[in-house]
């Protein structure tokens, strides 16, 4: 039992070593020679063996693979304080913008709503009472007679008509008026047209019209019952009011009529010179394919010259008649007696204008049929056929071909 307790007490010493500095180690190799040679008194249970204490850890507390992730850690903490920095700034600095974009945008609209353009009144300045007395002066002159029937409110330039209007011109009149005035902004126009049928023309005699007018000249000239007398000055000058009113509106409305007479007068020639405009441009276009067609054929014609061709001719002939020929047509021309009928021409292809051999290849007839005449530059490149029929009176059909052959 002793062996075994100092077998484990030098294992112990042993690795109690590890982690000792070099003034101790000659001690504890000492403890265990002696404890080799002297027999060790029996464990007991009020013997407790305490180790010396560790100068060092046994396991480390910042290892290899610690040491990475913490390193790992730390650089992803700077990259994310970096980014909430750079978005931080961004933000701040698209406040501020916004901020200053709507600081100048105020000061816009205040200089624009405190300086008015030139030649116009401010509509802001306005407020809903001088616009209420802006319509009662325009509605009191446009119709002073109806004014008293009207009411009118004005709510932020919104006016509202009440009220009730004889026809429905007047109720549109005053809509009308009261439209182009400073400020207002819509108008609600709730006048009530008592007049809301067509009044039908009624037929009457020359004497009922003839009572018709004079009862009412005696109406218009003796005042109602219970009505005063307007003194004639008064009336007078409510007259003379009401025709200057009506010359005023006569003067406006010829005036708009004179404005929308110029306004078409000027649309009427603006379409007319874009009508001429585009019918020469229709002409020119035309002229100009017309001409493209001609210079094509003609370079077809010229580069579709054949070194030969045929001509084959028929009709009625009765006395002496010549065929003209030259290019791609033949005409024909009457020498003595009747003028040939049912004529008929074809051209396997047009005689060219240049030296050409022209040679009567077959002919019909009871007459007889000549060559007249070969193209040549004196005479134009025409070739002429003389059929004869004089012998015998009566139409008769000839029929002859032509050969012509380039030279």
């Amino acid at each position: 039992m002793s062996d075994e307790v100092s077998k484990n007490d030098s294992v112990g010493i042993e690795t109690r070593t590890e982690g000792m500095s070099s003034e101790e180690r000659p001690l504890l190799q000492a403890i265990r020679e002696k404890s080799a040679t002297d027999e060790l008194p029996e464990p007991s249970s009020s013997h407790i063996y305490v180790s010396p204490p560790d100068e060092g850890r046994r396991f480390p507390l910042l290892t290899k693979p610690r040491a990475v992730l913490l390193a790992a850690a730390a650089v992803l903490l700077l990259i994310a304080s970096i980014v909430a920095f750079l978005l931080w700034r961004q933000q701040s600095r698209d406040a501020r913008n916004a901020t200053i974009s709507r600081e100048k945008l105020g000061q816009k609209e205040a200089t624009a709503s405190v300086t008015p353009t030139p030649g116009t009144t401010p509509l802001v300045a306005l407020t809903d009472q001088a616009i209420l007395e802006a319509v009662k002066t325009a509605v009191s002159n446009y119709n002073p007679p109806g004014f008293g029937k009207y009411a009118f409110e004005i709510n932020e330039g919104i006016v509202t008509i009440n009220g009730e209007a004889e026809t429905q011109p007047e109720k549109d009149g005053v809509e009308n008026v009261v439209r182009p005035l400073p400020g207002v902004k819509a108008i609600v126009n709730n006048l009530v047209v008592r007049l809301n049928s067509v009044m039908t023309p009624v037929k009457v005699n020359q004497a009922e019209a003839k009572r018709l007018e004079e009862a009412m000249r005696k109406q218009l000239e003796q005042p109602a019952q219970g009505e005063p007398k307007v003194d004639p000055e008064v009336q007078k000058k409510l007259d003379a009011d009401r025709e200057a009113d009506r010359i005023r509106r006569d003067q406006a409305a010829a005036k708009i009529r004179e404005e929308d007479d110029r306004t078409r007068r000027a649309e009427e020639d603006r379409l007319n010179r874009e009508a001429a405009d585009y019918q020469r441009r229709i002409e020119e276009m035309r002229t100009a394919e017309a001409q493209r067609r001609a210079r094509a054929e003609q370079a077809r014609l010229e580069t579709s010259v054949l070194k030969l061709g045929t001509i084959a001719w028929s009709g009625m002939v009765d006395g002496v008649a010549e065929i003209v020929i030259s290019g791609g047509s033949a005409s024909v021309r009457s020498v003595n007696g009747e003028m040939p009928r049912e004529v008929k021409s074809s051209f396997s292809a047009p005689v060219p204008r240049a030296p050409v051999q022209v040679n009567l290849v077959t002919s019909n007839g009871r007459g007889a049929v000549s060559l007249a005449q070969q193209p040549s530059a004196s005479n134009g490149y025409t070739a002429i056929v003389r059929v004869d029929d004089s012998a015998k009176s009566g139409f008769q059909r000839y029929e002859f071909t032509l050969r012509w052959t380039l030279q």
